[in-house]
C-alpha cells in the first residue's frame, strides 16, 4: 500500500486552513441563503424548509455514504466532496441570474450539497487520525485545534456574510462560497498525505458491524442519542437567530451576524482553552463538563432576554461548546475499529445531523403557531434532556474494545481517523 512520505505537520496544517476557508464560506452561505428566502419570500416556514434541505439528505444516505466513503478513501471523498460541492452551489446564483430558479429546484440543488456533509465530517476526522496515531491527548488537542478553525470561520463568516450581502447581494456571496471549496479541495490535495483505504466486507455487511459497535459501546450510545437532541436545539437556535432579528428585535441583517459571530468567538475560545485544560484533566472528563456547562448557560434563553441578553447566552455557550466538542471527539474517535471509523462515525453524523434537521423544520412553523418564545423554552428543555443522556454514557462508559464482533470479514486495517453539537 502506497503511502505519502509528506510531514505529518503539513497535512495538519493543510487540514485546518482548509477547514477555514471551507467552513467560512459555508458561513457566508448559512447567512445569505436563509435571508434571501425570508425576506424575497416573506415566510419563515418556507426560509426553514431550505435550510432543512441540505440536513435531509443525512437521513437518507448517511450510512450508505460512510461506507462508500470508507472504500473510496477518506482523503479522496475529501476532495471530491469539496468540488461537488462547488459545483452545486454554482448553480445556484447561476440559475438565479437566468431566472430559473424556483423553490423546488433551490431545495434540489441545497438537497445535493447537503448529501456529501456527514461522510466529508467523518472522513476529516479519519484522517486527522490518520496523521497523527492513537494518542487520545494528541488527538483531542488536534481535534480542539480544528474545532478553533472551525469557530475561526464560525466567527468570521456571519459578520462578512452580513457585510457582502449588503456589498454583492446573495448570489455574489454564494460564488465566493463555491470557490471556498475549489480552494479547499486543492488544500487537501497538495498536503495530506495518502492513507490506507478501509475497503472490504460488502457494505450490507459492514453496515451490521457499525451497528453492532454502537450496541455493544454504552457511551457511544448515549453520546449519539443525546447529540441527536442538542444537535436539533442548536440548528433551532441558530435558524431561530434571524426570525428573533426580524421579528422581535426589529434590526437589520447585520445584527444576524453579529449574533451568531458572538457565538463562534465565544467556541473559538473555548477550543483554545481546550488545549490548555487537556494537559491536565483527561479528555473525557473535559468533554463532560464542557457538555453540561454549555446546556447551562442556554438556560436563559427561557426568560425572554432582550437583544444583548441573547448575544451574551451565545457567546458563553459558545465557550462551553468548543471547550467540548475536540475533546469528545477524540473520546468518540479511539472506542471504534480503525477499520470502521469512517461508517461508525458517518453514522453518528447523520443521527447528529438528523437531530438539526428536526430542528430546522420545527423552528420555522413554531415560530409561525406560538409566537417568539416558547420555542425558545423547548430549545432549553431539548438541550437539557439531551445532555442528561450525554451524562449517562459519560458516567458509566462500558469498556473500550479494540477489535469489531466477527460478524463478516473484517475489513483492510487503516489508519483512518477522527464531530456540531
Amino acid at each position: 500500500m502506497l503511502t505519502s512520505r509528506r510531514p505529518p505537520g503539513r497535512g495538519v496544517a493543510a487540514l485546518l486552513v482548509a477547514e477555514v476557508v471551507s467552513l467560512t464560506g459555508s458561513q457566508l452561505s448559512a447567512v445569505a441563503l436563509p435571508w434571501f428566502v425570508l425576506t424575497s419570500t416573506g415566510s419563515p416556514s418556507q426560509m426553514s424548509w431550505v435550510m432543512a434541505a441540505q440536513f435531509a439528505p443525512v437521513a437518507i444516505f448517511g450510512l450508505a455514504a460512510g461506507s462508500w466513503a470508507g472504500r473510496v478513501g477518506a482523503r479522496r471523498w475529501m476532495i471530491l466532496s469539496d468540488l461537488c460541492r462547488a459545483v452545486l452551489t454554482a448553480l445556484v446564483p447561476v440559475l438565479y441570474a437566468l431566472g430559473a430558479l424556483p423553490l423546488p429546484l433551490l431545495l434540489v440543488l441545497v438537497f445535493g450539497i447537503g448529501t456529501f456533509f456527514a461522510p466529508y465530517l467523518a472522513s476529516q476526522q479519519a484522517v486527522l487520525a490518520g496523521v497523527l496515531g492513537e494518542d487520545e491527548r494528541t488527538l483531542a488537542r488536534s481535534g480542539s485545534l480544528l474545532q478553533s478553525a472551525t469557530r475561526t470561520a464560525v466567527l468570521l463568516g456571519p459578520p462578512a456574510a452580513s457585510a457582502l450581502i449588503l456589498l454583492l447581494g446573495a448570489p455574489g456571496v454564494l460564488l465566493l462560497d463555491a470557490a471556498s471549496f475549489l480552494v479547499a479541495a486543492a488544500l487537501v490535495r497538495w498536503a495530506v498525505p495518502v492513507l490506507p483505504r478501509e475497503g472490504g466486507a460488502a457494505i450490507r455487511g459492514r453496515t451490521r458491524e457499525g451497528l453492532a459497535v454502537l450496541r455493544r459501546d454504552r457511551l457511544l450510545r448515549y453520546w449519539t442519542v443525546g447529540t441527536l437532541l442538542t444537535e436539533s436545539a442548536w440548528q433551532a437556535l441558530f435558524a431561530a437567530v434571524p426570525l428573533l432579528v426580524q421579528l422581535r428585535f426589529h434590526s437589520s441583517v447585520g445584527m444576524v451576524g453579529v449574533l451568531l459571530a458572538a457565538f463562534g468567538g465565544g467556541a473559538l475560545v473555548g477550543s483554545l482553552l481546550a488545549t490548555l485544560c487537556l494537559r491536565r484533566v483527561s479528555a473525557l472528563w473535559l468533554a463532560t463538563a464542557g457538555k453540561l456547562l454549555q446546556a447551562l448557560a442556554l438556560v436563559p434563553l427561557a426568560l425572554g432576554l432582550p437583544q444583548w441578553g441573547l448575544l451574551l447566552v451565545l457567546a458563553l455557550s459558545g465557550v462551553f461548546n468548543g471547550l467540548t466538542n475536540g475533546p469528545a471527539a477524540a473520546v468518540r474517535l479511539l472506542r471504534i475499529p480503525p477499520e470502521l471509523r469512517t461508517l461508525v462515525l458517518s453514522g453518528i453524523m447523520t443521527a447528529t445531523l438528523l437531530g438539526g434537521t428536526m430542528g430546522l423544520v420545527g423552528i420555522g412553523v413554531s415560530f409561525q403557531a406560538f409566537g417568539t418564545q416558547t420555542p425558545l423554552t423547548a430549545i432549553v428543555v431539548l438541550q437539557l434532556v439531551g445532555t442528561a443522556l450525554f451524562l449517562c454514557g459519560s458516567l458509566r462508559p462500558s469498556a473500550r474494545r479494540d477489535s469489531p464482533a466477527p460478524t463478516a470479514d473484517p475489513a483492510t486495517a487503516s489508519a483512518t481517523a477522527t464531530e456540531p453539537s
